[in-house]
């Protein structure tokens, strides 16, 4: 992948979609809920974010909330595809 920000901005944009629309609570509640720190939900939720999340942590959260952790890579397809079309 040629940008791998792009790939941890989607994780995180997706993650804002997961924890708003499938689990409900805001950044402090799931903060709460899971012993991490708003600051770093909020920055994984960042569309100028240049960390990645631990596939443990992804496992953790789709766990706890019951949901399938492909749900964070939403739209993976089409990066890719993009990507493969910058490349032609």
């Amino acid at each position: 992948m040629k940008n791998t920000y792009e790939l941890f901005a989607l994780i995180g944009q997706n993650m804002k979609s997961i924890r708003t629309n499938i689990i409900g609570k805001s950044q402090e509640k799931m903060a709460e809920d899971t012993d991490m720190s708003r600051s770093f939900i909020s920055h994984i939720e960042s569309p100028n974010v240049d960390t990645g999340i631990s596939l443990d942590t992804l496992f953790f959260l789709a766990q706890k909330y019951n949901f399938d952790i492909r749900k964070f890579f939403d739209g993976y397809e089409k990066l890719m595809d993009k990507e493969n079309e910058e490349d032609s």
